[in-house]
């Protein structure tokens, strides 16, 4: 066990909250992922890449800027993501890191 010197503040702790239950759906952690990994993707990107239908995309991108995780910009008719939230870039790397199989073991 780690031993830790100084407890998290409150508000630490609420923003974390906030960020962790935004992005805690499998599609958002992946979409998550792709920005991080491609950088600026637009919706029909995004749903061509990950395999979504259109709407299913579009909601869970739009949830994510609406809780400031993500920014978007319109061009012409398409709208551009990226991540915005560098907190959520440091959890897909801890996922990384831990990369857990569901016996709870860790993948090598």
């Amino acid at each position: 066990m780690t031993q830790v010197t100084e407890r998290i503040s409150v508000d630490v702790v609420q923003d974390a909250s906030r960020v962790l239950r935004c992005i805690g759906h499998p599609i958002r952690l992946r979409i998550i992922e792709l920005l991080d990994s491609r950088g600026e993707m637009n919706v029909s990107a995004v749903q061509e890449e990950l395999g979504l239908e259109q709407a299913t995309a579009s909601q869970h991108l739009n949830l994510m800027r609406d809780k400031g995780i993500l920014r978007s910009r319109r061009e012409g008719v398409n709208v551009y993501y990226e991540v915005q939230d560098d907190k959520v870039v440091q959890i897909i790397n801890c996922l990384r890191a831990c990369d857990v199989d569901p016996r709870g073991s860790k993948v090598q």
